[in-house]
């Protein structure tokens, strides 16, 4: 049976902390602090969330230290950029400006079925085929 993001696990806040972690690491070492901005919250927050995703198996992490994604958390972040990166691009698509259009990417990228991401994916690759 196929799954909505809404009913599935990790949670759309361990969601969205992997895939900042994934995309800081695309730039190089992801650290506390910098995962603390572009989650616009507290270091100590990040601290305490970072311990919970350790336990579930998505990251390893000793404090003050690199934040790294293991296998299982390396599948969901790129899984969760990939959807965001594709919903941005619909958005734009239909004449949303990009800035609101990754605002939006990132609130709905967790609560689409996979089906239905599925289906503005092809529909984003047959526009970008036909102006490109």
């Amino acid at each position: 049976m196929e799954r909505s993001r809404a009913a599935s696990n990790p949670t759309a806040r361990a969601e969205d902390y992997l895939e900042a972690i994934y995309i800081l690491s695309l730039k190089g070492k992801p650290r506390v602090r910098e995962l603390a901005r572009r989650l616009c919250v507290s270091p100590s927050s990040v601290v305490e969330f970072l311990r919970r995703l350790a336990e579930q198996g998505y990251i390893t992490y000793k404090k003050g230290g690199e934040i790294k994604l293991t296998e299982k958390g390396l599948e969901v972040a790129k899984r969760i950029y990939e959807r965001h990166q594709v919903l941005t691009e619909f958005l734009t698509f239909i004449g949303v400006p990009r800035d609101i259009a990754e605002i939006d990417a990132c609130k709905i990228e967790h609560l689409l079925h996979d089906e239905t991401v599925e289906r503005i994916t092809e529909f984003v690759k047959k526009l970008s085929r036909e102006q490109g």
